[in-house]
């Protein structure tokens, strides 16, 4: 797949790279929640700006989020095969193919990413008439979500970078560009939403411009250092879209991306499901979502060290302690999360007050978060155990869970209780049915061991 010179070469350029035998869940684990914490809180900070503008504007911008989002989910398929892929190049001690992946995933990402935004910028507006909101919420949320897709290639490389250093075991980096980008997002939200340092006031127009510059300035600061080789994974050589490595990326993505597609088809539907109940309930349910935040931030980063070090262990041929590390991950994550998911629920009132006042939302946002803050220890197995077989590079069972879990179960029963004309309550309890139906199949599936025989790659 390569020469000596390029690889010796790749070698030589490269950042000193952690050994997997060196890295822990806690060590990989904190500073990706530490990014994802200050990412989040980026959101709660838009969140309570737009808050001000009232429930319609509330409601646009979550509509809007999570149209996005299913560009998002393109990625993260991808992103499932580049965290296999380098994790396992990194554990056998190939840093040349670490960097040419790195360079693939790129490639097919911002092609992705310049389809998608034409695609969603062309379809927002039939995409979210389907959710039912009234015109003034409809109108803002067209405008909101084709401004911030325009942003999807600068995003893409945000996140195909960030993977690939977190698989190779730098954590930190991501985390330092994060808070730089976080402090520049904070910043625009202030001046684009609200009017201040002199920038003029645009509310939820505004609100899209500050997170899309954002990523643009994270995207030019990490492509910097990559062009500079300062990061852990270096630029590569040309010719990295072999056929061959796509191949690998594309047999370990596309099931992830077909989960993704069902997730956000099933989330849609769902998301479309509770519209019906009104514009209240829309907001009320995006609320929560955001107050839960901190507990999700929290287990995606044991996603990613579990992933990381599932795959470099594999890599470097020592699957118990592939399995261990998972477990620990799992272990963490469940009391962090069922923790984290308690609290919040007690402070519910005070945290949904704290982004509107309107009463009915706060009511449907608190029933939301206790339902789901309950069930956090279960969401904690979806995300540590998904992300320890993912890194592994199986990416099959949890697209079969998801699609038992969220479309044969949570969309079926939300519709079924919605037809029976039960009240928004109970739409929000079929996550419970969800989420631990999802939990225990995971659990399952990552005792067996199968998972850690799903991806052969020769490197």
């Amino acid at each position: 797949m390569s020469t000596e010179v390029d690889k010796k070469q790749i070698q030589d350029e490269s950042v000193e790279i952690t050994h997997p035998e060196s890295l822990s869940v806690w060590g990989l684990a904190w500073p990706s929640i530490l990014s994802n914490l200050l990412f989040a809180s980026v959101g709660l900070v838009s969140i309570k700006m737009v808050g001000s503008l009232g429930a319609e504007a509330v409601a646009a911008v979550g509509t809007g989020q999570r149209i996005f989002w299913v560009f998002q989910a393109l990625l993260m398929a991808v992103m499932a095969g580049t965290t296999a892929l380098v994790a396992r190049a990194i554990g056998s001690g190939d840093s040349y193919e670490a960097a040419q992946v790195t360079r693939a995933s790129l490639g097919l990402c911002l092609l992705i990413s310049f389809f998608t935004c034409i695609l969603l910028w062309l379809g927002a507006d039939s995409m979210i008439g389907l959710f039912g909101l009234d015109e003034v919420s409809k109108n803002l949320s067209v405008t909101y979500t084709q401004i911030l897709v325009g942003f999807t290639p600068v995003f893409a490389i945000s996140m195909v970078l960030g993977t690939a250093q977190r698989a190779a075991g730098d954590a930190k980096t991501p985390l330092y560009i994060g808070l730089l980008t976080n402090i520049v997002n904070i910043i625009l939200l202030l001046g684009l939403v609200e009017g201040r340092y002199g920038m003029p006031q645009m509310g939820v127009v505004g609100a899209a411009l500050a997170g899309g510059l954002a990523f643009s300035f994270n995207s030019l600061l990490v492509l910097a250092l990559w062009f500079g080789k300062k990061l852990a994974v270096s630029i590569g050589k040309a010719g990295s879209m072999t056929r061959e490595r796509l191949g690998q990326l594309i047999t370990i993505s596309y099931p992830a991306g077909l989960e993704s597609f069902i997730f956000q088809f099933g989330m849609l539907s769902f998301f479309w499901i509770v519209a019906l109940y009104g514009t209240d309930a829309v907001a009320a349910y995006g609320i929560g979502v955001n107050v839960l935040m901190l507990s999700f931030t929290v287990g995606n980063g044991f996603a990613i060290a579990g992933a990381t070090l599932t795959g470099q262990h594999l890599g470097a041929s020592d699957p118990d302690k592939a399995y261990d590390s998972g477990f620990k991950a799992a272990l963490m994550t469940v009391l962090s999360m069922g923790t984290l998911g308690i609290v919040l629920a007690f402070y519910s009132r005070e945290l949904s007050t704290f982004f509107i006042d309107d009463i009915d939302v706060v009511d449907k946002a608190v029933i939301f978060v206790w339902m789901l803050g309950i069930m956090q220890p279960f969401m904690a197995i979806e995300f540590s155990i998904g992300g320890a077989v993912r890194g592994a590079g199986d990416t099959k069972s949890p697209l079969i869970i998801t699609m038992v879990g969220l479309v044969l179960v949570r969309v079926p029963l939300a519709y079924l209780f919605y037809s029976l004309g039960l009240s928004i309550e109970w739409i929000y309890a079929t996550l419970i049915a969800d989420y631990f139906l999802k939990g225990v199949l995971l659990a399952i599936r990552y005792k067996s061991r199968r998972w850690m025989k799903v991806l052969n790659v020769d490197t």
